[in-house]
């Protein structure tokens, strides 16, 4: 006698199921990472170094000094705060995971290490040094380590869970960052205005031109480039994009939350170039950015529980590299 086969009469099976209706795919679970001690340490030791830098700056015992007018410099310590309180923790954590061989461990190192090297670029260019500065060797290792560990980070990320991770939601994360794109933009759009008139920069960014330059610079130079290049990727289901999608999404988890920061500095400071406004809408901007952030990266815990990487991680023929 045949078993009986339950589900044949509906039970067991979901709505779209009994109503004929294809179920989506499920994300794949993702290879265990392999063994990268280097990718581990390298976050650890990118976190402290962080951390040293802001301590020993303007935040903290401004033996790190730079030649800033007032305005850039309380946009620095604005910076430095976010990057003891926000990046550290973060990079400690990307860390800790990678070491015990976490699938989200690489991918959560992204940020902290796009972050680096965006801003170490600032720190290195902005202040137009006419003298060796004794944190250069600090400042250009940090920027160098901030790309290692994102190419390092790269490598050990699983490209196929990520982007059958965004699967069914890969137009809706498209449309995500092409929105976030425009973001920027659309703050450049007096700089344009400017630029077509021949009008000066603005007065809180002549004290320190190479800031402000540098930061167009790679704003609309890497960012926004990379921001559509990714989205037209998920268009076209594109191996890369799932992963280039949280490294995207991480930058702007954490940069435009260091500029908000900044805002809000200069009106505690009673800077001349405060504006409430550009807290208020940077403040409101940054905690959207976040709650996209969010809605991406909590898919990295909830598509495999802790138990199950444990046992992945253990078994063999599945430590090759992803």
């Amino acid at each position: 006698m045949q078993p009986t086969d339950l589900r044949g009469r509906g039970r067991g099976r979901g709505p779209a199921e009994r109503a004929g209706r294809p179920l989506p795919p499920r994300p794949l679970p993702p290879r265990p990472v392999p063994h990268r001690r280097g990718l581990g340490f390298g976050l650890l030791a990118m976190a402290a170094a962080i951390a040293t830098n802001s301590l020993l700056g303007p935040l903290g015992a401004d033996l790190i000094r730079y030649p800033l007018p007032e305005s850039v410099l309380n946009q620095t310590i604005g910076l430095e705060l976010v990057s003891l309180a926000v990046m550290v923790p973060w990079a400690v954590v990307a860390g800790a995971l990678t070491l015990r061989r976490h699938p989200a461990g690489p991918v959560l190192g992204f940020a902290p290490a796009l972050y680096t090297g965006y801003m170490f670029v600032q720190y290195l260019v902005g202040p137009g040094y006419l003298y060796y500065p004794g944190a250069l060797l600090l400042h250009l290792g940090l920027f160098i380590l901030g790309g290692v560990v994102a190419v390092a980070a790269w490598s050990a990320c699983d490209h196929a869970w990520l982007v059958a991770a965004a699967g069914p939601a890969a137009r809706r994360w498209a449309v995500v960052l092409l929105a976030l794109a425009g973001f920027v933009l659309f703050r450049y759009v007096p700089v344009v205005a400017d630029a077509l008139a021949g009008d000066p920069i603005p007065a809180d960014a002549a004290g320190a031109p190479g800031m402000f330059w540098s930061i167009l610079w790679l704003d609309l130079g890497i960012v926004v480039p990379a921001t559509v290049a990714t989205a037209v990727g998920l268009l076209r289901r594109a191996a890369w994009a799932g992963t280039a999608l949280y490294a995207v999404v991480g930058w702007f988890a954490l940069v435009p939350v260091s500029v908000a920061a900044m805002a809000i500095v200069m009106l505690v400071n009673d800077d001349p170039h405060a504006a409430t406004g550009d807290a208020v809408v940077l403040t409101v901007a940054a905690a959207g950015f976040a709650v996209v952030t969010w809605l991406l990266y909590r898919k990295l815990f909830a598509q495999l529980p802790p138990a199950a990487w444990r046992r992945r991680s253990r078994s063999p023929g599945r430590t090759g590299p992803a």
